[in-house]
């Protein structure tokens, strides 16, 4: 059956009796390739996620069944039943005479041995845990650090029924089509050597958002929104547990507005909030942004741990910076400031100008952007 087209130009599937939003991979091509030789299923990786790693490596092409029947050292009725089973979990996989199999589309919704795929694409390893619906994955990454996992590992849901924020406030997180990741750690390390773990994050997600949208408008506010033309497209929470200043476990949480569209957001959100969709006017692989900030937070973590520049992250954190000579109201508490926003300090405060040219440090508040 052929895909409906949406009004936001997006497509639907008919994957046996279920109806999937997709996004498509390029248009395949007649021609049918061996797969790199340096592809070599492992005892412990799933066959599923290595057939995919398979077809995301030859894409657009076809890869034969009888080149994935040896790789996997199984039949071709065995890798038949295989691609079958993917089907059923929402992938378009073609199949064509002579020439094979090949990934044409991928669902919103968050499929395990995808996702594996695509992290070994990355050139990445991290465990993962993909649920379906739970309360929180920071709450879900607390479980599983409780219960001895080691770091670091990934909790992706595709809705989260009690998603939170800064302060215990809400995070809206319907289901599919967004990102709610979070990724854990056992750093052990002193207090200090990640003082500036958030803002180093959003540094890195940022970028690698800008280079993946072409979008330069993507921007940072303080301290922990990712924004695009004053709308937010994104926030992150980081927890820890600390003992005697050294941090025993830590969480790092994001949510990213991906495929969503902000028109059919609740109204108190609809006009602050926007999504890369709403920003490109297209749809997106959710599972590759997934693998691509797996990869990005995984490396800003070792250069934390590592010891930051000082001057690097005031530089990087300007040329992101959303509040920048802006002004800006700042609650702390019961307390209300005025003044002009102009940037951070080494250690990440976010430095506020008087009216009388003095600096205030901030190291924690609620930011609103006024008009002057």
């Amino acid at each position: 059956m052929l895909p409906f087209t949406q009004v936001d130009g997006s497509t639907l599937d008919w994957i046996g009796n279920k109806i999937f939003k997709v996004a498509k991979y390029p248009p395949g091509q007649r021609k049918s390739v061996k797969p790199l030789k340096s592809k070599k299923h492992s005892a412990q990786e799933n066959p599923s996620s290595f057939v995919l790693r398979l077809l995301l490596s030859a894409s657009p092409y076809y890869v034969s069944g009888s080149i994935l029947a040896q790789r996997l050292k199984m039949s071709r009725v065995g890798v038949w039943s295989r691609i079958a089973k993917l089907r059923e979990a929402g992938l378009s996989i073609e199949a064509s005479q002579n020439r094979g199999y090949r990934l044409a589309a991928e669902p919103d919704k968050f499929n395990q041995s995808l996702l594996e795929a695509w992290i070994h694409e990355e050139k990445t390893k991290c465990k993962i845990f993909v649920q379906n619906s739970i309360d929180s994955t920071n709450s879900e990454a607390e479980k599983l650090l409780a219960n001895g996992e080691k770091g670091p590992f990934a909790v992706i849901a595709n809705e989260q029924k009690k998603g939170r924020g800064r302060s215990g406030r809400s995070w809206y997180s319907p289901q599919s089509g967004n990102i709610h990741l979070s990724m854990a750690f056992r750093p052990d390390v002193n207090l200090i050597q990640l003082r500036s773990f958030t803002l180093w994050q959003g540094i890195c997600i940022a970028q690698l958002l800008r280079t993946h949208t072409g979008n330069e408008n993507i921007s940072l506010k303080w301290p922990n929104d990712l924004v695009i033309n004053g709308k937010k497209l994104g926030g992150m929470l980081t927890e820890a547990s600390i003992d005697c200043e050294r941090v025993r476990s830590m969480i790092f949480g994001i949510g990213l507005n991906v495929n969503s569209l902000s028109a059919r957001y609740p109204k108190s959100i609809s006009n602050s909030a926007s999504s890369l969709h709403d920003l490109a006017g297209r749809t997106f692989r959710v599972h590759e942004i997934t693998a691509k900030i797996i990869k990005v937070v995984l490396a800003a973590y070792k250069q934390c741990i590592q010891g930051l520049s000082e001057s690097e992250l005031e530089a990087k954190w300007e040329n992101m910076d959303a509040l920048l000579e802006k002004k800006v109201e700042i609650r702390i508490g019961k307390e209300t400031l005025t003044g002009k926003a102009v940037g951070i300090d080494a250690n990440g405060a976010l430095k506020l100008k008087a009216k009388n040219g003095r600096i205030r440090l901030i190291h924690s508040g609620e930011v609103t952007v006024k008009k002057w």
